[in-house]
């Protein structure tokens, strides 16, 4: 079973979110801020992350980089109200798998969300295939 985290502390739509993902057999767990995301994902074997960009206690753009550098194979999808490209552009560079606008986007997400566990399931693939060579 895949895991989902959702880092948003709009409370209404994070649980929509939720449902959303959940009727897709994924198994969703949320946070409403950063701290208890960063925590979440110490605790949960977590695949993908979807985070929105302006959170009570930091930006989501900067979190991507503090998650990637602790797990590289979490696939990151970052939410925004508010989209510019420069955000955007620093996001993919902090590793971010992809950064839409909320409302605008909401039939890709569960689209771009199966993307992403494709790359996680390939990441963890070539692991597996790494460690069997040495």
């Amino acid at each position: 079973m895949n895991n989902i985290l959702i880092i948003d502390d709009e409370e209404k739509l994070r649980t929509l979110l939720a449902k959303i993902i959940s009727l897709e057999g994924l198994e969703v767990f949320q946070a409403g801020d950063i701290k208890s995301g960063l925590k979440k994902l110490e605790s949960l074997n977590i695949d993908v992350v979807l985070c929105d960009v302006k959170l009570p206690d930091g930006n989501g753009v900067d979190a991507t980089k503090i998650i990637k550098e602790k797990y590289p194979s979490i696939e990151i999808i970052l939410l925004t109200a508010y989209g510019n490209i420069p955000d955007g552009v620093q996001a993919i560079k902090n590793g971010a798998f992809d950064y839409i606008t909320k409302g605008d986007d909401n039939n890709k997400i569960i689209p771009l969300l199966y993307r992403a566990l494709e790359k996680v399931a390939l990441s963890k693939r070539v692991i597996q295939l790494e460690k069997q060579l040495d």
